[in-house]
């Protein structure tokens, strides 16, 4: 496995962690909640946020990290 570089010097390693990341989309002009979930992956809260933004083009989201389940 390559070292991650950046800007031509080596990070430190790092251990891959599982947390996971509580939050709801909002949208920042009017305050409407969007969307909320609880996923472990960065990958599936871009997506969301993607979603988000195709079906309501004009809003300006804004994301926001809970400690604990965002439907509670």
């Amino acid at each position: 496995m390559m070292a991650d570089l950046w800007n031509g010097k080596k990070l430190p390693d790092r251990n891959v962690t599982h947390t996971n990341i509580n939050y709801r989309l909002y949208d920042g002009r009017t305050g409407t909640l969007l969307s909320f979930n609880t996923t472990n992956s960065l990958g599936s809260l871009v997506a969301d946020v993607l979603r988000t933004q195709s079906e309501h083009p004009d809003a300006q989201i804004h994301a926001v990290e809970y400690d604990g389940p965002a439907w509670r």
